[in-house]
Order: structure tokens, then sequence, then C-alpha cells
């Protein structure tokens, strides 16, 4: 027991040391190419967010100085009509003012003629207030009656005649006055309605200049963003681009250095597995069995059975994580042409890639039980190729596991997917088929393992 104890703690401790140095490898590809290629999407949708905000000021922008245009015309024309209306009103008021001189000049002959009249009146009434006809009996001779008559006629018809000339004058003239007054009064209320309109031009403008000049501002902080956008944009392609001629390198590399048969290593750790697991069966049955034995006993067996197990097997290499091991991934294929923490130039590989004559269309299962978190499906483009085609991150069609642990485990590069995103899955059960989609040259699984977030090289699954 004491011996089981020590093989742990040694096992702890070289996890302790183990961790570290998973994450360092993981992090030697400076980022990985999922997050690398989710960054560059959401530039893409940013860049199309800002280009869309600077399309539509810009518009609107056009549309605002074409309308400040018009304004800015509509009121340098009202403010023509006004200066053309005060001319004409300036004219009118010296038109009536010359009619008011006229009127006032007939009202003065009126009155030099009514006190004309009123003096002669006056002198006929001083003469002892004699009647027409008296004057006319007053007459010496015919002659002198002739001369009064007339005298009489004359006087009322020239008063008259004076008068009735003098109020007709003052009548066409009034009237005029009349005329020239109505003129002008309607041309102070259209000079009244055109200052009305100035000045609701003027605030329109004001308003339409005001929303100039935020439009202006929201245009440029679009350029500005989007000009930030495309700088981030392009030293992420050069990353990425960098991170896939760094695989694309090393995957040539690897078909004659980077490789390797894990056949003989997978069916070995397949049999003891199975020995295992009949071992803890029999164990089981045993105890179940056997009402009579004591919980000591039955500890003391298992301990037994414990330490012949780890004095029978060699000591397994360190892993980051522990537990009975995962289910060989491509059942029947066990050539791997690309290792993990294979260097990159870049990055070191964080997965195995899994090969052979005839995978394509292989039979790819879970290694573990677990709920699928995410899948890729839509990727079409499954022939070997030099660059990515962006699917999936590169992946292409792939599956994500997530066994609830820690761990995690991702299956990529597929031809098609048979499981959906929540669906829970067990160690064995087909979850997709061998193809060569996203970023890859030929045929393959890629096959990678995480732990809390941190790659770590799946074949120490499989010691």
């Amino acid at each position: 027991m004491r011996k089981v104890k020590a093989i742990i703690c040694a096992l702890l401790s070289v996890c302790i040391f183990a961790c570290p140095f998973a994450a360092s490898v993981a992090v030697t590809g400076a980022e990985d190419i999922n997050s690398l290629e989710s960054q560059l999407e959401q530039l893409n949708k940013d860049s199309a967010k800002y280009q869309k905000t600077l399309d539509d000021t810009q518009t609107d922008i056009n549309e605002k100085e074409k309308y400040s245009d018009a304004l800015v015309g509509k009121i340098e024309t009202l403010g023509k009509k006004i200066t053309v209306t005060n001319q004409a009103i300036s004219k009118l008021n010296t038109d009536i003012g010359e009619k008011q001189k006229l009127i006032d000049q007939g009202n003065k002959d009126i009155e030099k003629q009514l006190d004309a009249l009123c003096g002669r009146l006056k002198a006929i009434y001083k003469a002892g207030s004699a009647s027409d006809l008296e004057i006319v009996l007053g007459a010496k001779d015919l002659s002198d009656f002739i001369d009064k008559v007339n005298l009489v006629k004359n006087v009322s018809a020239i008063d008259r005649e004076l008068i009735d000339g003098i109020n007709e004058k003052l009548t066409v003239v009034n009237k005029q006055k009349k005329e020239l007054e109505n003129d002008k009064a309607k041309l102070d209320k259209d000079k009244k309605d055109l200052q009305n309109d100035r000045t609701d031009l003027n605030t329109t403008l004001e308003k339409n200049e005001n929303l100039l000049k935020d439009l202006y501002t929201e245009n440029t902080n679009a350029q500005s963003k989007l000009n930030g956008v495309k700088g981030q944009y392009t030293e992420l392609e050069k990353q990425i681009a960098a991170y896939w001629e760094a695989d694309r390198k090393a995957k040539a590399a690897a078909s004659s250095t980077g490789s390797a048969d894990v056949s003989e290593q997978v069916q070995r750790v397949e049999k003891r597995r199975q020995a295992s697991r009949q071992q803890s069966s029999s164990s089981q049955s045993s105890s179940g069995g056997s009402a009579s034995r004591s919980s000591s006993g039955s500890s003391s067996q298992q301990s037994s059975q414990q330490q012949s197990y780890y004095e029978e097997e060699p000591e397994p290499t360190p892993t980051p994580v522990y537990s009975d091991g995962y289910v060989w991934p491509c059942p029947g294929f066990y050539y791997l042409s690309s290792l993990f923490g294979e260097d990159r130039t870049s990055y070191a590989h964080g997965a195995i890639d899994i090969a052979g004559g005839g995978i394509m269309g292989a039979t790819v299962v879970a290694a573990a039980d677990g709920y699928v978190s995410s899948t890729c499906t839509y990727c079409t483009h499954n022939w070997g190729k030099s660059g990515s085609c962006g699917c999936g991150g590169g992946f292409g069609n792939y599956v994500w596991i997530d066994h609830e642990n820690g761990k995690e485990s991702i299956y990529a590069h597929l031809t098609s997917v048979v499981v959906s995103p929540g669906q829970y899955v067990t160690a064995g059960q087909v979850v997709g088929y061998v193809g060569t989609t996203g970023y890859s040259t030929g045929p393959h699984l890629h096959f990678e393992c995480r732990y809390n977030g941190v790659k770590y090289d799946p074949m120490s699954e499989f010691e």
C-alpha cells in the first residue's frame, strides 16, 4: 500500500511540473488559431458595421449639404424680395406723400374760395341784406339792370364751379390716396410674411447645420474606427498566414521525420485496460456474493490487486490529467503523420494527426463520455489544399466534446459530423467521418486534447 501511495505522490509531483510545461507548449503558438480566426471574423463584422455607418453618414451628409444649399438659396431670394418690397413701399410712401400734398393744396383752395365767397356774402349782408331781386330792381337804367342780373348769376355760378371743381379733384386725389394706402398695406403684409419666412428658413438652416456637424463627427469617428479595424485585420492576417505557412511546412517535413506508427502502443494499452476491467468486474462480483466477508478483508484484497497491478505494469509517463485513458478516436488507423509539440517555427503543434492509406471516410468516435459543446458542419471544401478555406477557424468540420472533468477533446477536418451541440455521447460512439476540410493538405484526423483549456499530448492517454 505504501508503494502505491508513493507512486501516486510521484505522479502528482510530476504533474505539478508537467502542467506548466503543457501550458508553455500551448502558448508557443502565440495565439490559438481558432482565437485568431474568431478575432478575424469579428473584425470583418466590425468593419462591415463601420463601413455601413460611414456610407450612411456620408449619404446623410450629402443630402444635408444639398438641403443647406437650397435653404441658403431660398434665404438669399427672400432677402432680394424683401429689398424689392422695401423699394416698392418707399415709392408708395413717396406717391402717397405727393397725393397728400395735392389734397392739402385742394383743401387750401377750397378754403380760399370759401373765404372769398364768405367775404362777398358778408359785403352783401352789410349792404342791407338785399335779395337778388332788390339788387336788380335797384338798377338805374336797363343797361345797369342787365349788368346787375349778370353779376348775381356770375358770382353764384363761379363759386359753384370752383367749389365743384375742387371737390371733384379732392375726390379723385382721395381715391388715389386710398388705393396707394391699400397697396402699401398689402406690401407691408407681404414684407412681414417674407421676413417670417426668412426667420423660419434661418432657423431650419441652423438646425440643419447642427445635424451636419453631428454627421461630420460620426463620419470621422466611423472612418477612424474603420482604419483601426483594417490595421488589426492586416496584422491578424499576417499572423494567420504565418501560422498556416508554418503548419504547411511542418506537415511536409513530418512525412519523413515527424511520423510514427502507434498501433502496438494503442493495442497494448487497450489489452491492459480490458484486463483491468475484467479484474475489477471479478472483484466486485466476488465481494457481492459473500455476505459474511468483512469490509476490511475486501479492502485488503483490493489493495493487493492494486499493488499487483502497479508492480506488473511499467511506470506510466506523467501527464497533467488523470483518468483511465481514452478510446482510440479512429479505430483501425494508428499512423501519426504529425506528432504533438512539433516545432512549426512560430508555434508548436498542439495535437496529433492520424493518417494512413484508405483513411478517407473512416469512422471517428468519441474518446470518452461527455457533452458535445460545439460543432462545425458547413465546410464543403473537402480536398487537400495548401491554404486555409477559413471554415471552422481552419478546423473545417469538427466536433468539440466537453468531458466534464476539465478535459476536452477536438476532432477536426471531418468529412461530415453526425452529432449536435448539447448531445451526450459515450466513449466509442461515432461522432463523424475522416475528411480533409478546413486547412488540410490531405485526409487525416486532427485529434486535440485539452485540460482546463491547456493543450497536452493526446498520446499520454494511451500510455
